[in-house]
């Protein structure tokens, strides 16, 4: 789907605030205009000396209603997730910029659901580039989580934008999504029952690109409505292990896994990637997190998932810290 973007702007905060490790950051906040929506983000700069920083990492949120802060518009996705994540960045001299996707938080989807295809994404985070680029960033780094990663790995391979250094990627799929959604479901219905056939069969039928002709059952409709299936449609032609593999070796990709994470965990295809011990790419399982990047509280399986002051994973951090800083010193 092709989209003309007809503005983009930015809306200064004469604001200069500091990070939980003592940073110095100004954020503003920047909004891209596109056909007749409108998508609201934060780029914080972040502060080293008199020497401004040149590099910006875009954070790219997970599927679902997930916003720029990595909460939902209930209290059952409560995690401050990206917040934590960007002042990890900003600690170590990236700036960063975090933004709400068509129709979640503050940015909005005029044609409604029906009318977003997962590749609007790749044209959406360009646009965001453009703004980096216009306000001075000449390095950019990728930080994508879950489907945000696979965004990410699409966007890289496809586009290579320009001045791409480095990927992280943090619970990325790493199998087609509509194989990954049937591993899902066959683990909650039975796959040789009714509401199992129905599923198997549709999701093959979105997969070579055909719309369903059938009603869905209730229990499934949040999956199959009407209104979902153009983007799902759009959303199996992706094979993240082929983005993977396109990439040069050149470039610095790092992949994270949780070791506690119930939605998302590395495909086969995945794990030999990260088994060819090459310096620019590396696999990561942190034992401890959870989806929400998180560590696992004991006995509270979804206490990451509502809790927004419990802090990134340890593990996380400390690997995160080491990359970047390696990072850096090629921006």
């Amino acid at each position: 789907m092709k989209r003309n973007f007809i503005g983009i702007a930015f809306l200064a905060l004469v604001l200069t605030t500091s990070s939980a490790w003592g940073q110095k950051v100004n954020p503003e906040e920047v909004f891209i205009q596109t056909g007749e929506d409108v998508l609201r983000g934060t780029l914080s700069h972040a502060k080293r000396g008199r020497k401004a920083p040149k590099a910006l990492a875009i954070l790219l949120p997970g599927s679902g209603p997930t916003d720029r802060h990595g909460n939902g518009a209930g209290p059952s996705l409560k995690t401050n997730m990206y917040d934590q994540l960007a002042e990890l960045l900003q600690s170590q001299g990236i700036s960063t910029l975090q933004v709400d996707k068509r129709g979640v938080g503050e940015s909005t989807l005029k044609g409604g659901e029906q009318s977003l295809l997962f590749s609007d994404n790749i044209q959406d985070y360009e646009a965001w580039w453009a703004i980096g680029r216009t306000a001075g960033y000449e390095s950019l780094v990728l930080v994508g989580h879950s489907e945000g990663g696979q965004i990410a790995l699409t966007w890289a391979a496809k586009r290579r934008p320009e001045g791409l250094k480095g990927l992280i990627l943090l619970a990325p799929p790493g199998e087609n999504a509509a194989d990954i959604l049937w591993e899902q479901l066959s683990r909650q219905i039975a796959p040789d029952s009714e509401y199992g056939q129905f599923a198997k069969t549709s999701l093959d039928s979105l997969r070579v690109g055909h719309l369903l002709g059938r009603p869905s059952p209730p229990a499934l409709l949040s999956l199959f409505r009407p209104s979902i299936q153009p983007y799902l449609v759009d959303w199996f032609q992706d094979e993240p292990m082929d983005n993977l593999n396109r990439l040069s070796a050149d470039l610095p990709i790092h992949i994270f896994y949780g070791g506690k994470d119930i939605q998302v965990q590395p495909s086969e295809a995945m794990l030999s990637w990260g088994a060819q011990n090459s310096p620019n790419a590396q696999l990561y399982t942190c034992p401890s997190m959870t989806h929400t990047l998180k560590s696992d509280v004991p006995g509270q399986r979804l206490a990451t998932y509502s809790d927004p002051d419990l802090p990134l994973d340890a593990e996380l951090v400390d690997k995160l810290r080491t990359i970047l800083s390696n990072l850096r010193m090629h921006l």
